[in-house]
């Protein structure tokens, strides 16, 4: 099975183009932020930034998910540290990539639009500050001043694309 990742800090659209994507390409569109504790929702709520260890179960539960689906799947979550990424890999074997990447002044344009989510503007600092950046074959970064249409398109291209077997 194929599973994307679509990652990068809050504000970036990553639900957005996850589920776009998993239309397209007849997937599981899984969200990430369901899977959160109900602890660990309150605390990003009162502005607290969550931990490692507040992560690792629910990065268990995100692939779990994703397995128990029987099918391909567009994953939305943050996945800020490679750690992160490589848990979710080691879980899922063919796992691609797609960074969405902006600058923070227009995360946080779009944050201060957002009255729907648990994730507040104060927490934005620590979300860039946590990020370390993907790179490598079976990563896309997309910069989110594109229209969502155009990086939805880049998306699924490369999602689409067979590799090469060894």
């Amino acid at each position: 099975m194929t599973h994307v990742l679509v990652m990068g800090v809050c504000g970036t659209g990553k639900s957005s183009v996850a589920s776009r994507l998993a239309d397209r390409l007849g997937t599981q569109f899984i969200e990430a932020d369901s899977y959160h504790s109900e602890s660990a929702v309150a605390r990003m709520s009162r502005g607290d930034p969550l931990t490692d260890e507040d992560r690792w179960s629910w990065l268990d539960r995100i692939a779990e998910a994703a397995l128990n689906s029987g099918k391909d799947t567009v994953i939305a979550c943050s996945a800020l540290k490679r750690s992160y990424r490589d848990r979710l890999a080691s879980a899922l074997s063919d796992l691609r990539i797609v960074h969405l990447s902006g600058s923070r002044s227009l995360v946080a344009e779009r944050m201060a639009g957002r009255s729907d989510h648990f994730m507040p503007a104060s927490l934005i600092d620590s979300q860039f500050a946590l990020l370390e950046a993907p790179d490598g074959p079976d990563v896309l970064t997309i910069d989110i001043v594109r229209p969502v249409t155009d990086i939805v398109d880049a998306a699924e291209a490369f999602a689409s694309h067979v590799r090469p077997t060894a």
